[in-house]
């Protein structure tokens, strides 16, 4: 049974404007999340049952498992250290360098790199570790 005096009403959603703006929101997101990932050296730093903590010294030196350096961060070669060490040691106050080497780093490079710490002028070398 149909009636005349009342019409049927259809509702229609139209999801085309719907779509648009997700699709905005999805531009907008992806232009400002930054998807680089920061450049750093991963450590599996030694583990020592004596160790003391400390405030580490302001520059340090970084030696990664496969050999590759840093110093505060920025990567340098091993004959640039002894240079760029030097007017580091000149400004601070305590001659003292922090060097972070992973567990699994040849004791050969280690020592090398030591080596131009003092020829530096590097005073004292803390060994960074993770207490057990």
């Amino acid at each position: 049974m149909d009636f005349e005096g009342r019409a049927r009403i259809r509702s229609h959603l139209d999801i085309a404007p719907l779509i648009d703006v997700v699709f905005l929101l999805l531009v907008f997101f992806m232009l400002t999340t930054t998807f680089m990932i920061p450049e750093a050296v991963e450590l599996e730093l030694p583990q020592s049952h004596t160790s003391t903590p400390h405030d580490p010294a302001p520059i340090v030196v970084t030696v990664a498992a496969d050999g590759r350096l840093t110093l505060n961060g920025d990567p340098i070669a091993l004959e640039a250290l002894k240079t760029a060490l030097q007017p580091l040691l000149n400004q601070a106050e305590i001659r003292t360098i922090t060097l972070k080497s992973d567990a699994a780093t040849e004791v050969r490079r280690l020592l090398q790199v030591m080596d131009e710490i003092r020829a530096a002028g590097g005073e004292q070398i803390s060994l960074a570790t993770r207490r057990q």
